[in-house]
């Protein structure tokens, strides 16, 4: 009896133990992901909600960032001065924040307003609809804008996270269990989560170089994110992007045999750029094709976002129920380029009645575009990976992390690390 009571004390000893040092860690991990930043923030709109996936840039440069799924973003900025920031999202309004940062780290918030859309200042021709013009002369102009950015080097950042729901506590009479901790008593949790950060380089239509620098696998100190560079050139400017079958581009050459066009809205951003926001419908339903708003700029007749889903059986993918692409692109003023800044992939699948999902989710920063790469550049090695890139410790990815964890990200880390 004697003895049971020691062991019962000694066991609660050691997990009261646990228990206060797990708390101390999340502690230290939520006050160290902020010590590192240089500015950060959070966007909301005009309700205080927390407006996630916006983007952030510092003006006239491609530094730049997303929020996360709690409107928090951090720009990693290394001198004190004046700074013009750019926070976007589709369907508010773009607003510019000037600051004097004297001293790191700084906070700078931003409120968006909804957006005023106009579609009065839409020409329309009798007998003719003027999201079909829209659209030809963003086809017409399509080479034009992708040799834009046809060559260019960046530095890359991804993450990748997967959810499950509805596990059932048996599988084939088989016991689930709680997969080591991942899940919740209803059968939800994180079985997955990574991120890297990488250089790349990149010649269109498909030659990529990428040197993975940093690479992070939740609960193994071993492991090599998935999550690179590879597959993720999504470009719409091509005929048909690869998702594994060609699906068609709404701007391809041939896009008026599979799809409709509508224009819903017109705006301008703070550029004063003109915008078209138009809705992409297929035409017919069972073939590889996309659906949703793709927007185009007047004039240039450039992409300026989409936000575009892909069906899981138009891509011959019969457990993906959804995946919804969408891609924001920055505007240089000194050299005239519309460039990819964030782009997301979030999808929603189930198999055997069990639910998950899951996000990508990518930044790519400090463009420089090239006129030519070394011959040499482009090689059947496509990744390579610093034998010390899964050794990066909480310094070097609370300060090379664009996108701030979630609460509830740094507590899976903590918990599976």
């Amino acid at each position: 009896s004697k003895l049971n009571k020691y062991k019962s004390k000694t066991f609660y000893k050691h997990k009261l133990k646990a228990i206060m040092k797990l708390k101390l860690l999340f502690a230290l991990a939520i006050f160290s992901s902020f010590s590192f930043s240089q500015i950060r923030g959070k966007v909301t709109d005009s309700k205080g909600n927390a407006l996630p996936y916006a983007s952030v840039t510092v003006e006239k440069t491609y530094n730049g960032t997303s929020t996360n799924e709690n409107g928090e973003y951090e720009l990693n900025i290394k001198k004190t001065g004046t700074y013009t920031l750019v926070f976007q999202i589709l369907g508010y309004k773009t607003q510019t924040v000037i600051k004097e940062v004297t001293s790191f780290p700084a906070t700078i918030n931003a409120t968006l307003s909804d957006e005023e859309y106009s579609i009065e200042e839409v020409v329309v021709k009798t007998g003719e609809n003027p999201a079909n013009g829209i659209i030809r002369s963003a086809i017409a102009n399509r080479k034009k804008n992708t040799d834009k950015t046809d060559k260019f080097e960046a530095d890359f950042y991804s993450r990748g996270i997967f959810r499950v729901k509805d596990i059932p506590k048996k599988f084939m009479g088989v016991e689930i269990g709680d997969l080591e901790g991942n899940l919740d008593s209803t059968g939800a949790g994180i079985i997955y989560q990574s991120e890297t950060v990488s250089k790349i380089k990149f010649e269109k239509p498909n030659n990529l170089k990428e040197e993975i620098l940093a690479s992070k696998v939740a609960g193994n100190d071993n492991g090599f994110s998935f999550n690179t560079a590879i597959n993720t050139n999504y470009d719409f400017y091509q005929n048909t992007i690869d998702f594994n079958i060609p699906m068609i581009s709404p701007i391809a050459s041939n896009a008026f045999t599979y799809y409709k066009y509508k224009i819903e809205d017109t705006f301008t951003d703070s550029y004063n750029n003109y915008i078209y926001k138009i809705k992409v419908t297929p035409k017919r339903d069972k073939e590889p094709v996309f659906e949703g708003y793709i927007y185009i700029l007047e004039n240039s007749w450039a992409i300026y976002a989409i936000d575009l889903d892909i069906k899981g059986y138009r891509m011959k993918e019969e457990f993906i129920d959804v995946m919804t692409l969408k891609q924001n692109f920055s505007y240089n003023e000194n050299n005239k380029i519309w460039a990819k800044n964030t782009q997301s992939l979030e999808f929603s699948a189930g198999i055997f009645g069990i639910k998950f999902n899951g996000q990508y989710t990518y930044v790519y920063n400090n463009y420089e575009f090239v006129d030519s790469f070394d011959k040499k550049t482009f090689t059947n090695e496509i990744t390579t990976v610093d034998i010390n890139s899964n050794k990066k410790d909480t310094v070097f990815w609370n300060a090379n992390r664009p996108i701030p964890l979630t609460t509830e990200e740094i507590t899976d880390y903590i918990r599976k690390d």
